[in-house]
């Protein structure tokens, strides 16, 4: 590529120091890490507990406590209803087992991630539900029978079968 005739002035650099401001100046809290009373003035400044910290622990994103608590209340109480009956229907054997029940039951009803929620239905569902018989046990049982069947006809069919009765005229074989 040609280099060009007349090239354009290059803008003078922006760049500063991290720690100074944009006219030089040095930044308040680089001063206070050069002294030992300013590093500990720094310590005790970032322990110091803030007034609005964010936003609280188990709170769903784009929450605030003050909106999830109602969803999770009722949530609550649809999950002791839903409880209830699956109680009627199933026998619980512990109180353990219901409340985990009831918690599963909350998460699929309280607004958050879809894992969440599909591993609370799974585990309701694994829960409450009869799983299938599985293909396998049931093969087995229809070889048996099969097998079972074939040594019946051959101890009926010893006699018979590939040899020659009084008459002298051989049976087919099957």
């Amino acid at each position: 590529m040609p280099k060009p005739l007349k090239p354009r002035k290059k803008a003078q650099p922006d760049h500063t120091h991290p720690l100074k401001g944009a006219k030089g100046k040095a930044n308040y809290f680089a001063k206070l890490a050069q002294t030992p009373e300013g590093r500990e003035l720094r310590k005790q400044w970032s322990k110091k507990p803030r007034k609005n910290p964010g936003r609280p622990k188990d709170t769903r994103d784009g929450y605030t406590l003050a909106q999830i608590t109602p969803l999770r209340e009722k949530a609550k109480a649809e999950a002791r209803i839903i409880v209830s009956k699956i109680k009627k229907d199933f026998t619980l054997e512990d109180d353990r087992a219901e409340e985990a029940l009831t918690t599963a039951v909350q998460i699929m009803r309280e607004p958050g991630q879809n894992r969440d929620k599909l591993a609370a239905a799974r585990m309701i569902l694994d829960f409450t539900k009869v799983k299938p018989v599985s293909i396998s046990e049931v093969s087995v049982g229809k070889a048996e029978a099969f097998l079972s069947g074939l040594l019946s006809e051959e101890e009926e069919g010893d006699t018979t079968d590939g040899q020659e009765t009084e008459k002298g005229t051989q049976t087919p074989l099957h």
